[in-house]
C-alpha cells in the first residue's frame, strides 16, 4: 500500500496500489480522473474504490492525490476541459473532450444550446453539429442504464434528464443517452464518439450530394 509521506492516517480507508494503478489507467484513459460514481462499473476492480468513494470527500481525494504523487502527468480533476471549456459535471467534460479530439475542423460541439427553442427551453447537454445535421447527445452522469440512483443529488439527476427524454419524445427526436457505466469502459465510449463524428460527417455529404 502506497503512502504519501504526508498522510499518515491509518488503515483501511487507503487506497492499495491495485486501486492506484486502476485510477491510473482509468484516468489516462478518460482524459480525467474518474469519480466513484463510474469506478461503481468497473466490476471487482473498482469496489474498494467505491468504498473509499462512500467513506467521504477526504477519503476520495487522498486517491487522487497518492495517484498524483506517483504519476504526476495525470490530468487535472474537475469541470474544465483541456480546451479551457467548463462543462456541468466530470462526465460530460469527458465527453465533450473526446468529441473535441475526434470532431471535423468543420464540425461544432454546442454545450446546453436550446434542442427547439421554439417549441420550449430544453437544452441538450451536448450538440455535435456540421452545417445543418445535428445529433444530440445527452450525458447522464447520475446512473447507468438501469436508472437505479444511490441518493437524492442523483435522483434529481435523473429527473432532470426524464424531463429532457420526455421533451425529445414529444418533438420526435431521439438523442444519444451516455450513461454512467459507459465511462467505465474508455473504448466503447470513444467507439461510440467515433461513430457520431462519421454519422454526423455522413449526413453532411448526403445533403450536399443532393442539392
Amino acid at each position: 500500500m502506497f503512502r504519501s509521506s504526508e498522510d499518515a492516517t491509518p488503515s483501511r480507508f487507503h487506497p492499495t496500489e491495485a486501486d492506484l494503478i486502476t485510477y491510473r489507467d482509468l484516468a489516462r484513459a478518460l482524459g480525467a480522473p474518474p469519480s466513484e460514481a463510474i469506478c461503481r462499473y468497473l466490476g471487482p476492480a473498482g469496489q474498494h474504490l467505491v468504498f473509499i468513494g462512500e467513506s467521504g470527500q477526504r477519503d476520495w481525494a487522498r486517491v487522487d492525490t497518492q495517484a498524483r504523487a506517483r504519476w504526476p502527468d495525470l490530468p487535472p480533476t474537475g469541470k474544465i476541459a483541456s480546451n479551457g471549456k467548463t462543462l456541468e459535471s466530470l462526465p460530460e467534460r469527458v465527453v465533450y473532450q473526446i468529441l473535441e479530439s475526434l470532431k471535423h475542423e468543420d464540425m461544432e460541439i454546442d454545450l446546453h444550446q436550446p434542442i427547439m427553442a421554439d417549441l420550449g427551453a430544453e437544452k441538450a447537454d451536448l450538440t455535435l453539429r456540421r452545417r445543418s445535421s445535428a445529433c444530440f447527445i445527452e450525458v447522464i452522469g447520475s446512473c447507468g442504464p438501469n436508472r437505479i440512483t444511490r441518493n437524492d443529488h442523483e435522483l434529481r439527476g435523473l429527473e432532470r434528464f426524464e424531463r429532457r427524454e420526455a421533451f425529445y419524445r414529444r418533438v420526435g427526436i431521439t438523442p444519444v443517452c451516455i450513461f454512467l457505466d459507459l465511462l467505465a469502459r474508455p473504448e466503447d465510449l470513444k467507439a461510440l464518439c467515433q461513430s457520431l463524428v462519421d454519422r454526423i460527417a455522413d449526413d453532411g455529404r448526403d445533403k450536399e450530394m443532393s442539392l
